[in-house]
Order: structure tokens, then C-alpha cells, then sequence
């Protein structure tokens, strides 16, 4: 359904749009984070370690897909925002084939440099060999996350957040029932966990494409079709090669981090990897606010509505200041218990614990990060939002490094709320300087 954010309430447009999201969200964390539970009730502490130290890498590789679909959902946004059907159906056809193009590549990329790339990262010797099988499965899939990702921001830029959330559950509920007969009946271990994940990926994919081309009929396209406009892929290339790099900061922040943790042993990765989980789950509706702030930023900016776009602004920030304040107390409150639906280790909840206390504090300045990105983004004005994942990634690696010869695996957990900190303080000076508004992607040449 698509959704016009350049009237009516801001309040109502944004809620409307962000509750689906923040399911989806959730549900992607779930997605995610069932993979972790089988493994880690099921399989073994060794592995579930395994395929935590592996996040940060793959997180890496589906960085750059995001970030170049985050580009076409910028643009489509403001062609949409400001009525130019004829640009919103070339931005698909080229923004289809460069994702299709792009999704082979990080394929074949993904799988080559997985061993040496885990290696390189120093993943404890225990669990090498499980980590590199489950990442090679994971990369296999690749594809079908580029072009799920791909249809989901285009769908997200035309309004419709609600097609790829129910296109999720029900990719949720299939990887859960795959993660079970894989792991418990045919006993394949992290190998059969990667393969419930990719599987499902695949049918939402699948699900998606068939969704738009039936349901959105001015979107299709056939073989003659088939052409790479070249100025919707500089844009897409401006938009999404900033907005990639600015994404793969945080994988490569969370890297440097890894490689940081890894040095204390398996009991410090995998209590790494449960603690993990509570901050993801934690800040999905923060996630969710900021992508609601800027694809409402985003459409009004093309209708050049810019108190429409500072109201909005406004309106985000204060709702995801206050959300997220609220979660993370309840997290910190009930970290013990979530900590024991992944684990029976006391040495491993203890590290997690310690994770959650820690990064949780600073959950409210996280979600301000989510939404100065998502706001930068939406303008066009995407060079600030690779600074501030450049801060970030200087702040984790450094202090990571730093903090850890100063008071041990502790320090380590300090290097991420100073680098959301410092991120954040670098997207409020952008903004407050105003030259966001002469970063609008639809100039004359479109109209």
C-alpha cells in the first residue's frame, strides 16, 4: 500500500509507517536470533561462539547492500514525494539490475575470502572450523538478501512498510521450523542453521518480486526494458557508496571490536555474542524511527516542504529519545533472565551481562544516531553519514585496543557507547548547519 507522507498529520504518518517496521524489525532480530538459540540449546557452546564471531563479517558484506539499497530508496523517495511517476519506474528497472549485478558479485566475493577473513580476525582455533563453515552457507545466500533488501526499499520508499513485514513473519516462521529439522532431525549442526537462514531468504525474495510486479503494475518491465539509465545510477552510485561505506563503518567498528574480544578466549566470545543480542533486540524500534523519520524527511524534502521535514525531524527525536531511554532500562532490569534463554554457562551469562550493563546505558544516544543517519540520508546529504561511521569506527577500534590493555575484556565494552557518542555529536552539528537542504537529489533535470 502505497503511503503520501506530504500531508496530513506527521504524527499519524510516521506512527502508521514505523509500527510495521518496528515489527519487522523484531522479527528480523528473532530471524536472527533463532539461529543463536538452536545453536546454542541444541549444538553446543563452541558453536554458538562460532556463529557469533561470524556476524561482524557477513554484517559486512550485507553493509554494502544496504547501503546501495538505501540509495534507491532515497531517491525513490523524493521522485515519489514530488509526483514523477516516469523517474519512480526508471529508478526500479536500473536500481533491479545493479542490485542483481551487485548480489553475484558479493556472492562470489563472500565465499573466497571467508576462511582467510576469519583467520585474519584471529577467531579462537576451537571455533574456526564451525565459523567458517556456517559463514561459506550464509555467503551462498547472498542473492537473495540483495534482492529482498532491494524490493523492500523500494516498497519502504513508496510508503509501504507493511508488504515486507508480512513478507518477514512468515520468513521467520519457515527459518524457525527449518532451524529445527535441520539441527534436531538431520543433525547438520551450524551448517544446517546457515541453511534454514538462506532458504528463507530465498522464498522472501521470491515473495517480494512477485508482490511488486503483480500488485504494482506501472513498476513492471520485460527484456527490452532491461536498461541502465545513467543518471539514476550516478545518483544511485552517489547515494549508495556513501551510505555503504557509512554502513560498513559500523560492520567494520564491530570488527575491529571482534578481533578485540577474540584475544580473551571462547568464553568472552560467546558471552559477546548473547549480550549482543539484548542491544539488537533492544533498539529495534529505535531502528524503525529512524527509517520512519527519513522516508517521511525523505518524500517531503522532494515536495519541498522543509517545516514539514524539520517538524518531522523534531517529532523523531523525541519519540526515540523517550522509547529508547525506556527499553534500556528494562533490559538492564531483565538482562539476567534473557541471558539465560541462551545459555547455562555462568562464566558466559556473566560476560554478557557485563555486555548488556554496559551498551544499554547508552541506548538513547544510539537511536538519536539511528535518526541524524536516516535524516542525513534522506536529504542526499550523505558524506556527513560516512564521518560519522568513520568516527565511530576510529573511537571502537582505538579505544577497543586502549580500554582493553587498561581494565581488561571490561574496557572493551566502553569502546561502543563512545563512538555512538561521537557519532552522534558530528550528525547534530550537520544538521544545525543547515547545508543539508541544498543536498536534494530531483533538480531540474528531473523535472
Amino acid at each position: 500500500m502505497v503511503n503520501d507522507m506530504t500531508k496530513g498529520s506527521p504524527v499519524k504518518a510516521m506512527t502508521l509507517f514505523a509500527i510495521p517496521l518496528f515489527i519487522g524489525t523484531l522479527f528480523q532480530q528473532v530471524y536472527n536470533m533463532v539461529d543463536t538459540l538452536v545453536v546454542g540449546n541444541f549444538v553446543g557452546s563452541v558453536e554458538l561462539g562460532a556463529v557469533g564471531s561470524c556476524a561482524p563479517t557477513f554484517n559486512l558484506i550485507i553493509a554494502l547492500l544496504t547501503g546501495l539499497t538505501g540509495g534507491t530508496s532515497v531517491i525513490m523517495a523524493q521522485a515519489f514525494g514530488a509526483k514523477e511517476e516516469g523517474m519512480v519506474r526508471k529508478i526500479f528497472i536500473s536500481s533491479t539490475i545493479v542490485n542483481l549485478l551487485v548480489g553475484l558479485f558479493l556472492t562470489a566475493v563472500g565465499i573466497w575470502i571467508s576462511h582467510p577473513l576469519l583467520k585474519l580476525l584471529h577467531t579462537p582455533d576451537k571455533q574456526l572450523g564451525f565459523a567458517t563453515t556456517y559463514l561459506t552457507v550464509m555467503c551462498a545466500g547472498i542473492l537473495a538478501n540483495c534482492m529482498y533488501n532491494g524490493m523492500s526499499a523500494v516498497l519502504r520508499a513508496l510508503g509501504d512498510s507493511i508488504t515486507p513485514l508480512v513478507v518477514l513473519i512468515a520468513a521467520s516462521l519457515l527459518n524457525v521450523v527449518l532451524d529445527l529439522m535441520f539441527v534436531i532431525v538431520f543433525g547438520w549442526g551450524v551448517a544446517g542453521v546457515a541453511l534454514a537462514t538462506v532458504l528463507a531468504q530465498l522464498i522472501s525474495a521470491v515473495a517480494c518480486i512477485v508482490y511488486v510486479l503483480i500488485r504494482l503494475p506501472e513498476l513492471r518491465f520485460g527484456i527490452r526494458d532491461c536498461r541502465l539509465d545513467a543518471q539514476v545510477v550516478s545518483e544511485i552510485i552517489r547515494i549508495g557508496v556513501p551510505s555503504a561505506l557509512s554502513s560498513c563503518g559500523v560492520s567494520l567498528s564491530a570488527m575491529f571490536m571482534q578481533r578485540a574480544i577474540n584475544g580473551f578466549g571462547d568464553v568472552a566470545v560467546t558471552g559477546y555474542t548473547v549480550g549482543n543480542k539484548a542491544e539488537q533486540i533492544g533498539m529495534c524500534l529505535s531502528y524503525a524511527i529512524g527509517m520512519a523519520t527519513g522516508t517521511f524527511c525523505g518524500q517531503n524534502i522532494g515536495a519541498r516542504k522543509y517545516d514539514r521535514v524539520k517538524k518531522g525531524l523534531h517529532i523523531g527525536c523525541l519519540i526515540g529519545f523517550c522509547y529508547a531511554a525506556v527499553v534500556s532500562v528494562l533490559v538492564i532490569v531483565f538482562a539476567r533472565p534473557f541471558v539465560g534463554t541462551f545459555t547455562q554457562s555462568a562464566a558466559v551469562a556473566s560476560v554478557a551481562e557485563e555486555v548488556i550493563y554496559v551498551t544499554m546505558s547508552f541506548g538513547p544516544v544510539l537511536g538519536l544516531v539511528f535518526i541524524f543517519q536516516n535524516f542525513l540520508k534522506s536529504a542526499g546529504d550523505v558524506a556527513p553519514t560516512v564521518w560519522m561511521s568513520l568516527m565511530e569506527i576510529i573511537s571502537r577500534a582505538v579505544l577497543a585496543v586502549l580500554f582493553a590493555a587498561l581494565w581488561g575484556r571490561f574496557g572493551v565494552w566502553w569502546a561502543t557507547p563512545v563512538g555512538w557518542s561521537a557519532s552522534l555529536l558530528l550528525g547534530f552539528i550537520r544538521y544545525r548547519s543547515g547545508t543539508w537542504k541544498d543536498k536534494a537529489i530531483l533538480k531540474s533535470e528531473y523535472e
